[in-house]
This record gives structure tokens, C-alpha cells and sequence, in this order.
């Protein structure tokens, strides 16, 4: 099998499963907002997790597959898997002990540290969102563990396990939430969390057996490569720490923006990630590993050409998500999270928030591709900077215009900064990439952009002829279903014709690598 058509398929099945992952975190979010409703209770929930997140974020998560990945991943091309798994070892088991520390730490400073993120919560719902607080502390310890079990799995080509793992833990949030939460509140809710960060780590142990891991107790901090998997992590650790700041500042100031802010903001960043988590994380997490090899091995044309390929492909498909889903906004919040307790002032909110988020998607998408680029060839501060910068501003716009436009401020904030980190992160490559030329790569970008912009104006036509026909609004759940998928069928159709009449490549190769994908006499890699 080519290397192109490996990558396909492994691509296809790691976003199958983050897929998957991301309508149940949908479902998530939905079943938990429709029982309690855009209010003090869930503003509790979900200001809760910014403690064990930023745990998490400054310990562990990206941190493991941008240091993680390339080092096992680069022993594997050199037949040196075994030591590729003794250095894992060691990392999972001083993670498990830093973190574990920490959680003790936390659960200790929760009366102090909580109130001052939230300085909105009244008494009452401030003292819920330490009590939450403390039983999530248990999340970070293990979803670490899983964090490391995904880095070696897929620093050895096997991706379905890892990428399963996210859907046992949103399973048993949703199975918490439906049993349990009418009847135990958001405690139920903090409960499966837990309970779904340790099925997050148990569905990948079979996987790791198979590829002949085996845990080790001890810490072998004299094996140099060990030592840098951690001065690695160091730089990437700081970036995730400083992109929990924005969440941090996020959540102070949406607290002080009337009960329900915070859970608006929550669903409109939800559904932000799922053409994220469902397009460019997946197409990340595949290229790594290859993308490692190549410059472990000095083949920097290769490594160029994939980056190259990502970021078109990225941007031809996350420009049009943007597009309509821009002017799809309301009937995506209405169809997606308007049940139960989850009223028309809450929809209203949430779909603001989410237009603004919108702006950003692409530069989200491109990030996940460029930051990969420089963790394979083990360069972990650049990504840091530009994360840096991003936060920053952030956090200035963020707190400029929050008291004006409320949470749309706060999604103005992460939009902007994306787009600066992207073009940074894709400067700072070039210098690093013989070759790449960022004016070639913003121009066909650009190219994509308007052909976006006329499949957005397609949309809004054709919304705005169903809404003369149906009525404005849509009454009825299935109508804004069909109505959203006539308008959104209509603007991909022209957007894509488009550009193959302007002889665009990025159609000809989608179609290419998901035939090589799905071709049945080629097998998995």
C-alpha cells in the first residue's frame, strides 16, 4: 500500500471514531443542558472543569503526543520499539505521581481557587462548583494514563483504540446524566465523569498488550532520549497552561454575564469542535507519526509535500464548514440543543456565540497540522510562542469586549488569536521548510476563501427562500433539519463544482485518496 493511501485509511478511521466521539459529546452536552436547563446548576458543572483541566492540559494531553509521539515513533523507523516503550513507562508513571499530587493539592485550595475564577456564582452555587470540583480531580490522573496509552499506539500506527477511548468517556457521562442526574443532580454528572476517565484508559490496554507493551513500575530517567520526551513535553506543557488561561478568564468574566453564560458558551464551543475534532484533529494525529519518520530520516521534500496537502485539503473543507455554518448558526443551535429545559433565550445566545467562534474554524484546523509539523521534527517551543500570542490576545479582546457584545466577546477573542497563531506558526515553518512559501500557501488559501464566501452566499439564498415558503422560524425540529440540510447540500454542490471548474485541485484529491482508502483489495496499515 502507498503511503498516501495508508494515511487515507487510517485516516478515515480515526475520524469514523472521533466522529462518533463528537456526537456523543454532542449528545452530551445536549442531554445534560436539556435536564438542567441554561442556569446556576450547570454554570457549576461546567466551571468545575477548568481546575482538573488545567491539570490535564499542563501535565499531560497534547503535551504526550507532541513529545511522546516522535520519539517512539522515530525509534520504531530504527527497529527500537522496545525501548520506544520502556521510555513510555517511565513517563506514565511520573505522570500519574505528579498528577496525582496535584489533585491532592487542588482538592485542598478548591475554597480558595474556585471563587476566585467565579466571582459571579452566588454563595450557593459557588460551594456546588467546589464540591464538583474535588470529585473531578480524580479525571486527570487517569485520563493522563490514557493520554500516554494514545501516544504509544499511535506512535505505532495503530489508531482505533486511542481514538475509541474519548467515546467510552462521553458514553459514561451520557449514561450518568440520563440515569442519575434527575435524581442526583450535576453530582451524577461529575461521578461519570470520573467513571469515564478510567474507561478511557481500560479500552486501550488490549491494544497496548498487542503491540507488546508491558507496564514497567520503574523509572528509567537515565535513558537520554527519556530525558527528552520531558524537555519536550516542558515548552508544550506551557502553551496548553496558557491556552487554560484564556478558559480561565473566559469563565471569570461569563460568570459576571447573568446565569446561563457560561453554559451558552459551552454549547457554542462544542459545537466549534466538531468539524475540529472531526476533520483536522484526526488528519493531525495520522500525519505525526509519518511526518516524524520523515524527518527522523532527513526527508524533508517528504515531509513538506504532507504538510502542504494538509493545510490545502484543511482549508478547502473547514472554509466552507465556517461558511455555512455561519449562516446556519441559529438552526444548528435550534436543532441540536433546543429541548427540554433549553429555551429560545438560550438558543439566541449559544448561536451568537458560536457565528464568532465560526470566524476562527479554519485557522483552528490549520494549527492542528502546522503545530504537528514542528513537534516531528521535536521543536515544541516555536508552537509554544505562537500559542503565547494567541492567548494574549485572547485574553485583551476577550476582556475589551465582553462587557459589549457579552460571549460573543469572548469568542471574538479565541477567533482573532487564531488566526494570528496560524499565520505565525506558518512563517516560523517556512524558515524551517525549504520551499514552503507562505505567500503561495495564503494565496490558495485565499482562493478557497472565496469560493467559501460564494457557497456561504448560496446558503443564505436558499435559507432565505424556505423561510419565505415555511415561515420564519421553523416550527418544528424536522423542518429545521431538512431546511439546514437543503441549504447546506446546495452551497457544498456550488462550492465544489466551483472548484472543479476552476480547476481547483483539492476535489480531484479527496477523490483520489478516498478511493485509495476504500479500496478493498488494499488492507489496513
Amino acid at each position: 500500500m502507498t503511503a498516501g493511501g495508508a494515511l487515507a485509511r487510517a485516516g478515515l478511521l480515526v475520524s469514523g471514531a472521533f466522529l462518533a466521539s463528537r456526537v456523543l459529546g454532542y449528545l452530551r452536552v445536549t442531554i445534560t443542558t436539556a435536564i438542567f436547563g441554561a442556569g446556576p446548576e450547570l454554570d457549576a458543572f461546567f466551571a468545575a472543569f477548568r481546575i482538573p483541566d488545567l491539570m490535564f492540559q499542563l501535565v499531560a494531553a497534547g503535551a504526550m503526543g507532541s513529545a511522546l509521539v516522535p520519539i517512539v515513533a522515530g525509534l520504531r523507523a530504527t527497529g527500537e520499539s522496545d525501548r520506544g516503550f520502556r521510555i513510555g513507562a517511565t513517563v506514565a508513571n511520573l505522570v500519574l505521581l505528579s498528577l496525582a499530587a496535584l489533585a491532592i493539592l487542588f482538592a485542598i485550595l478548591a475554597p480558595f481557587i474556585v471563587p476566585a475564577i467565579t466571582p459571579g456564582f452566588d454563595p450557593a452555587t459557588g460551594q456546588l462548583a467546589i464540591d464538583l470540583t474535588r470529585i473531578m480531580l480524580v479525571s486527570p490522573v487517569l485520563l493522563a494514563l490514557g493520554s500516554v496509552s494514545a501516544s504509544l499506539l499511535n506512535a505505532s500506527g495503530r489508531f482505533l483504540s486511542a481514538a475509541v477511548a474519548p467515546i467510552a468517556y462521553n458514553a459514561a457521562i451520557i449514561v450518568a446524566a440520563l440515569l442519575f442526574g434527575r435524581s442526583g443532580g450535576v453530582t451524577a454528572l461529575a461521578i461519570g465523569v470520573v467513571a469515564g476517565s478510567a474507561l478511557h484508559v481500560l479500552v486501550q490496554l488490549p491494544a497496548l498488550w498487542r503491540a507488546s507493551f508491558r507496564p514497567r513500575l520503574s523509572v528509567d530517567v537515565a535513558d537520554p532520549l527519556a530525558r527528552k520526551v520531558f524537555w519536550l513535553m516542558g515548552p508544550r506543557a506551557i502553551g496548553l497552561a496558557s491556552v487554560q488561561l484564556t478558559f480561565l478568564v473566559n469563565t471569570t468574566l461569563a460568570s459576571s454575564l447573568g446565569a446561563g453564560a457560561i453554559t451558552a458558551y459551552t454549547v457554542a464551543f462544542t459545537l466549534l469542535q466538531l468539524p475540529i475534532g472531526t476533520i483536522a484533529q484526526p488528519l493531525g494525529i495520522v500525519a505525526l507519526p509519518t511526518m516524524s519518520q520523515a524527518a527522523a530520516t532527513g526527508s524533508h521534500d517528504e515531509l513538506r509535500s504532507l504538510v502542504v496537502r494538509s493545510l490545502r485539503l484543511l482549508a478547502f473543507a473547514l472554509l466552507l464548514v465556517a461558511g455555512v455554518g455561519l449562516v446556519l448558526r441559529t438552526e444548528i443551535v435550534r436543532l441540536l440543543f433546543a429541548y427540554g429545559r433549553f429555551d429560545e433565550v438560550a438558543v439566541g445566545a449559544a448561536a451568537g456565540a458560536l457565528g464568532v467562534f465560526l470566524l476562527g474554524l479554519p485557522a483552528h484546523g490549520l494549527i492542528a497540522v502546522l503545530a504537528r509539523a514542528f513537534y516531528a521534527d521535536q521543536d515544541t517551543r516555536t508552537p509554544v510562542v505562537g500559542a503565547v500570542i494567541a492567548v494574549a490576545i485572547n485574553i485583551v479582546v476577550s476582556i475589551l469586549t465582553a462587557p459589549v457584545l457579552g460571549i460573543r466577546g469572548l469568542a471574538l477573542g479565541i477567533a482573532l488569536g487564531a488566526w494570528v497563531e496560524a499565520t505565525f506558526l506558518l512563517f516560523r515553518l517556512a524558515r524551517k521548510l525549504p520551499g514552503l512559501e507562505p505567500p503561495r500557501e495564503l494565496l490558495a488559501w485565499l482562493k478557497s476563501g472565496v469560493l467559501a464566501a460564494g457557497g456561504a452566499a448560496v446558503c443564505w439564498l436558499a435559507l432565505s427562500g424556505l423561510h419565505a415558503w415555511l415561515g420564519d422560524p421553523f416550527t418544528s425540529k424536522p423542518i429545521v433539519a431538512i431546511a439546514s440540510v437543503v441549504a447546506g447540500g446546495l452551497a457544498a454542490g456550488a462550492y465544489i463544482g466551483a472548484a472543479m471548474i476552476l480547476g481547483q485541485p483539492e476535489p480531484a484529491t479527496i477523490r483520489r485518496l478516498l478511493a485509495g482508502a476504500l479500496r478493498r483489495r488494499q488492507q489496513p496499515a
